[in-house]
């Protein structure tokens, strides 16, 4: 299946950080179209939950993307596919998506949080505004020494006026949808955003008023 990917906003970098959480509901596959461009803030896992586990899926679809301006800089943490992604024969070198997301990661100074585990809004969405697919796409910076799977979190975003986009929203990333967060890599990971907030999350143009956290985060660790 053909990957579609929409951007939000203008141009810019991943920025920010939130922690660890627990819990989660599928990602459906979307298409769509193109759009403008930006990026956001990044949430840790320090202040969370323990590792457990869980499970569900993180399915993804997306990719005819814009890519942004900026000055690249060096970054140590490759990125990874979802295993999901691999089986249908996307790649870093043949997906828009991941090359986008590549991209950014690129321009950005520092992902993530040493000795944890960190998520960071891409400003990159999939889906079609006004259907029930639209995903906010988001990288996992897992910077511990621990490989994870099975991974159960919880999600806030909203903007920096108080309008919720996900409320402590569950997501599981499985083992044979998402595949396995090795230590010092980056994964992407697709959230659906629900019907009711897709008005706010459209109507974001500035993404440094956009504010997530991962709320629980469970795991098993392999």
């Amino acid at each position: 299946m053909k990957k579609w990917v929409l951007l939000l906003g203008a141009s810019a970098f991943l920025a920010g950080c939130d922690m660890m959480g627990g819990a989660t509901e599928e990602s459906q596959p979307s298409e769509s179209s193109e759009s403008s461009a930006e990026t956001s803030e990044s949430v840790s896992t320090e202040e969370s939950s323990q590792a457990s586990s869980s499970e569900a899926s993180s399915e993804s679809s997306s990719s005819e993307s814009a890519s942004t301006s900026g000055e690249e800089v060096t970054t140590q943490f490759p990125l990874v596919p979802q295993k999901s992604e691999i089986d249908q024969g996307f790649t870093l070198e043949n997906d828009e998506l991941l090359q986008e997301i590549q991209l950014r990661m690129s321009q950005t100074p520092e992902l993530g949080i040493e000795n944890d585990v960190a998520i960071h809004f891409t400003g990159l969405f999939l889906g079609e505004q006004g259907q029930d697919n639209v995903q906010a796409v988001f990288i996992v910076v897992n910077r511990t020494d621990m490989a994870m799977t099975n991974i159960d979190l919880t999600v806030s975003m909203s903007t920096t006026d108080g309008a919720v986009i996900l409320d402590k929203a569950p997501f599981t990333l499985t083992e044979d949808s998402f595949g396995i967060l090795e230590p010092d890599t980056v994964m992407p990971a697709y959230f659906k955003v629900p019907m009711e907030n897709q008005e706010t999350f459209f109507s974001v143009s500035d993404l440094s008023k956009v504010t997530y956290s991962i709320d629980s985060f469970d795991f098993d660790e392999r």
